[in-house]
């Protein structure tokens, strides 16, 4: 397995397989690249100027400038300037996971109890528009709102890809999520909005969970699946919290998320 997923990732990278051509979802109000806002390569540009003046007296910068850096990550979110395309690479490594998917599938055995594990914010679902609202800072009472409205019902379409083929070849989905139980009757409404139909069980935090480090959350979760005689092939997420500790799954996707971390 480990040759193989070598294989696809080296195929992907070197044109193999080729991602959609796809690009950020279309947004309401707020938000986007302000007209007259510098680029990218004008920042640098500015900057190698000084740097060359020898009547500038330098400043020694360790970390690199916070607005700049928003700079390149909202043009990295809409496909525009040097930096590429978030959602490209993002779909490219759906690509990877379905072929991934297949391939344990061919193998599996009669009667097998199949499970893939899938999180839900930036994997099924994206909040885009809310972090793009906020100039991708984390307003808490904001997102809150966010993501129990009808509008947060956003899916990312490789993980609609991979879910139907999973519920067609068989195989059951369960959705494990940091979100709070509070939110469940939205996240139920919306995942369903979005297109996912047929899931087999929607874990959020409850009780005690809402204080645990994420992977011993998300562990305790998956382990829960593996009591029930399931063999977890695949588990996709954009965090590595996501996808660390036990009851690991014997294939586990990380997505891209240059947005934020969640350890």
């Amino acid at each position: 397995m480990r040759d193989f997923l070598r294989l696809i990732g080296v195929w992907a990278l070197t044109g193999g397989m080729c991602a959609a051509q796809v690009g950020p979802p279309a947004c309401g109000a707020g938000g986007g690249v302000r007209p007259g806002r510098p680029t990218d390569a004008s920042i640098r540009a500015t900057a190698a100027s000084a740097a060359g003046d020898p009547t500038f007296l330098l400043a020694a910068e360790p970390m690199p400038n916070f607005g700049v850096a928003r700079f390149r990550l909202q043009d990295y979110a809409e496909c525009i300037g040097e930096n590429g395309c978030y959602w490209a690479d993002l779909d490219a490594q759906w690509v990877r996971a379905e072929a991934a998917l297949e391939h344990v599938l061919a193998g599996r055995k009669e009667g097998e109890k199949l499970a893939v594990v899938l999180d839900i914010d930036e994997t099924s679902l994206t909040n885009y528009c809310e972090m793009r609202r906020e100039d991708y800072g984390f307003i808490v009472q904001m997102y809150n709102v966010w993501m129990a409205s009808p509008e947060s019902a956003m899916v990312i379409p490789g993980a609609l890809r991979l879910f139907n083929k999973a519920r067609a070849a068989g195989v059951d989905v369960f959705f494990i999520t940091g979100r709070a139980d509070e939110l469940r009757q939205a996240t139920e409404r919306n995942l369903a909005a979005a297109g996912y139909k047929g899931w087999r069980g929607l874990a959020l935090r409850t009780g005690p969970q809402k204080t645990m480090p994420t992977i011993d959350y998300k562990s305790e979760e998956r382990q829960k699946i593996v009591a029930q005689g399931y063999r977890i092939v695949m588990s996709v997420g954009d965090q590595w919290s996501d996808l660390k500790g036990t009851a690991t799954a014997e294939v586990s996707v990380k997505l891209p998320n240059p947005f934020y971390y969640l350890p």
